[in-house]
């Protein structure tokens, strides 16, 4: 897990000594369980976001 930490913080353009390197892996599990937990509310599953995008414009004509 380690390398593939160096991987991503390399590719991101992050330094990161050896010491945060193995912290951020050894905490990957947990964080990792967290983010699942998110998406695991079984009345949730079909909610639309707060924000979001839609690619259709609607123009509401407010000067007549």
């Amino acid at each position: 897990m380690n390398e593939v930490m160096k991987i991503l913080l390399d590719a991101a353009q992050l330094p990161a000594s050896e010491d945060e390197i193995a912290a951020y892996a050894a905490g990957f599990a947990d964080q990792r369980a967290a983010v699942d937990a998110l998406y695991a509310v079984p009345e949730a599953r079909y909610a639309a976001p707060a924000l979001h995008f839609r690619a259709a414009s609607r123009i509401a004509d407010w000067a007549s």
